[in-house]
């Protein structure tokens, strides 16, 4: 119901500038808007209908509309609301009702901010200059007509296609006014084509279950080196059933969280499968954070028992109520446990890890990740990475960066070795330390790390690398991506990405990067097998194309929820609108859009989490910790660098007594309680916090002192 033709030069006042004009008809519809707003002029209907498409590509509630209602109007009317109205019918009488009610603009005014375009009656006079764009209303069409520097045609046909869905939803659709009210090609794009992975069978056996078959096929191969060190799969099968059978005779089972604060080093991985063949879930507790928080996260999680060796009993304190199962002091006892496999049996429901993120209360949260959506990604990861080479993969991340979990367990599956890199392992030395393990199957780092590699490295190191790189956990600059792949050169080291909360079991979405991205930043990818990925408004509504929402993401790595809390789950995980009932939705907290091609971008975050490092963190935890300490009377700590790739953090303290503040003595008392990256390396002593008009902290004033 839209037709395309080129705009003459000059055909009527201000048109000489026009590229195109594409009419789009309803007069299909009429009997349709007369039945529902039979005592509504159709002008109002129509009006209605614009504000709504507007109100779709505004990316808030708020909209702005530019109107000439009547020949002899002494210039456009500016009609701004909310568009809140439950119904079309409301919307109707709301928008007529203030369109006459509205002041006409001065001359000067221009057109309405992000929309510049304005839509003109019949009867009226031409619309004055500076709108990119002009919706005419005739007899049994809407005509838009774009300025040829500002719209494209493919563009205005695009919005065509909105204004014909919207009135089509006036006419014959539901009376939901908040409705999105999409083309249906755009939509089953927006919720199918694009927005799902691949249907994948995933029932079977679990990761453990894979893992012991890799074992019986191949025994003697190399599982796991450390530095001289070698594990083969028998003896890690040995190991970890040893391990499983005395955790068990200690109280584990099934869901039942165990503490695990261990450097890299030969016995990791049997420790971790000796939990889960107790049926249990490991919760990661990496040393090099304060004591304090690992006493939280123990707590908080109820473990009574932490696996651990005696050099990381002063990172972890006392801790009342839990049993520290030490391995080299309790050497013996293992050794003699039974080294079969215990009779456990494992479920996909079943908790497989509780990973701490950054909390906003000035705590950190659990993530509690079941099995299903781990054994989910991890058979990606074999497809996506594994098959790309042999070699296994090195881990270098803390236990608690969920980032390295594909380098823990896929090359079990694959049975290839795990190679665990020093530890602690300066970030000067990564580049020699994989260069002198290589050539990997692949190997998973952040940007940053890479960014390092791409300088530390030549031609000829990363060309032989690995069969395939993945930069995941931060923003991936297109520059970075391309700079990797002119070093590493044709047929070298292919550069991908990946992207996923923690909350959905690691990744959710990733591909290779074979073309220089079009956007700044390297694009999301395409979801997994067996996963969603949405970009939706915050009434679970999808975007337009082009248009910015927030990331939702479902089916089977969402996690369970939310250790202890169960506000913050509901708030975070929703029922999924368009999957089957019980299936949830995890509201990522990041802002993206579909770009005509298909490709989801990413745009940054819609709250006050950044990532440092790849780390999560969680402004507010910082702030609250600041605020703490008795010479602060307020504080607050913002993220320095573009939104998208924040660089650093920077803290603004307003002193308690108005006395200089003691640098050295906030950074302690941060120390105390939290990682090392998220200590901000800027404190600016403030009077006060300045807030813009709203009554929002004024970031800009703020970031301007440093």
């Amino acid at each position: 119901m839209t037709t395309t033709s080129p705009t003459v030069g000059g055909a009527d006042p201000g048109t000489d500038h026009d590229l195109a004009r594409v009419a789009v008809g309803y007069a299909d519809l009429v009997d349709g808007l007369r039945t529902r707003f039979g005592d509504a002029p159709l002008t109002a209907v129509l009006l209605a209908a614009h504000v709504k498409v507007l109100g779709m590509l505004a990316e808030e509630r708020g909209c702005r509309a530019d109107l000439l209602l009547a020949a002899g109007d002494r210039g456009p009317r500016r009609v701004e609301l909310e568009l809140t109205d439950p119904t079309w019918r409301g919307l109707v009488e709301r928008v007529w009702r203030m369109a006459h009610a509205a002041t006409p603009l001065a001359a000067d005014a221009g057109p309405a901010g992000d929309t510049d375009a304005i839509l003109v009656a019949p009867g009226a006079a031409a619309a004055p200059a500076g709108y990119r764009l002009r919706v005419e209303i005739h007899n049994g069409h809407l005509l838009l007509r774009a300025m040829s520097d500002a719209v494209s045609v493919a563009r205005l046909e695009w919005l065509a296609a909105l204004y014909r869905a919207v009135l089509a939803a006036m006419a014959a659709g539901p009376d939901d006014a908040r409705r999105a009210c999409l083309p249906p090609e755009q939509r089953r794009a927006l919720l199918g084509d694009w927005a799902a992975g691949p249907r994948v069978d995933r029932d079977g056996p679990t990761v453990v279950e894979l893992i012991a078959a890799q074992a019986e096929r191949r025994p003697d191969a190399t599982a796991v080196r450390y530095a001289d060190a070698t594990m083969t799969y028998r003896e890690l099968q040995r190991r970890s059933n040893q391990i499983a059978h005395h955790l068990i005779g200690l109280g584990a089972g099934p869901d039942n969280p165990v503490g695990v604060c261990l450097r890299r080093q030969v016995d990791l991985l049997a420790v971790l499968l000796g939990i889960w063949k107790a049926g249990a879930a490991y919760v990661p507790l990496d040393p090099d954070h304060p004591v304090e928080r690992l006493r939280h996260m123990i707590g908080t999680a109820g473990c009574r028992l932490v696996v651990s060796r005696t050099g990381q009993l002063p990172a972890l304190g006392s801790t009342p109520g839990c049993r520290f199962l030490l391995l080299d002091q309790e050497r013996a006892d293992l050794a003699g446990s039974p080294a079969t496999p215990p009779a456990t049996r494992l479920e996909a429901a079943h908790l497989a890890y509780v990973i701490y993120t950054s909390g906003s209360t000035g705590a950190p949260k659990g993530v509690l990740v079941q099995h299903g959506g781990l054994r989910n990604y991890l058979l990606w990861t074999v497809e996506a990475y594994a098959s790309r080479g042999r070699g296994g993969a090195p881990f270098f991340a803390s236990l608690a960066f969920d980032l390295g979990i594909p380098s823990l367990y896929t090359p079990l599956l694959t049975g290839e070795p795990v190679h665990l890199l020093p530890d602690p392992l300066p970030a000067a030395d990564l580049g020699d330390a994989l260069v002198a393990g290589a050539p990997y199957s692949f190997i998973k780092l952040t940007p940053g790390q890479l960014n390092l590699l791409s300088f530390d490295l030549d031609p000829e190191q990363a060309h032989r690398l690995a069969g395939i790189v993945i930069a995941a956990g931060d923003a991936f600059p297109a520059a970075l991506a391309r700079r990797w792949r002119d070093l590493a050169g044709p047929g070298g080291t292919l550069v991908a990405t990946e992207y996923g909360p923690t909350e959905i079991t690691i990744g959710n979405s990733g591909q290779p990067i074979i073309d220089d991205p079009a956007t700044e930043l390297v694009p999301l990818g395409t979801p997994i097998p067996n996963t969603t990925m949405y970009v939706l408004t915050d009434r679970l509504e999808p975007t337009p194309v082009g248009v910015a929402g927030e990331i939702h993401i479902g089916g089977l790595g969402v996690a369970r929820g939310y250790l202890g809390d169960p506000a913050l789950t509901a708030d975070r995980f929703r029922p999924d609108p368009f999957g089957a009932p019980g299936v949830r939705l995890y509201r990522s907290g990041d802002l993206g859009r579909w770009l005509p091609d298909g490709t989801l971008e990413f745009l940054g975050r819609v709250d006050h989490q950044v990532k440092i490092r790849g780390y999560r963190v969680e402004l507010g935890e910082i702030r609250a910790i600041l605020r703490d300490d008795p010479q602060v009377r307020d504080a607050v700590v913002l993220a320095t660098g573009p939104s998208s790739r924040p660089r650093g953090l920077a803290a603004f303290v307003i002193a308690a007594d108005g006395e200089p503040v003691d640098v050295r003595r906030l950074r302690a008392g941060l120390a105390a309680r939290l990682p090392e990256y998220m200590i901000p390396a800027d404190f600016v002593a403030v009077r006060e916090i300045p807030l813009t008009a709203n009554g929002k902290v004024d970031t800009r004033a703020l970031l301007t002192l440093l």
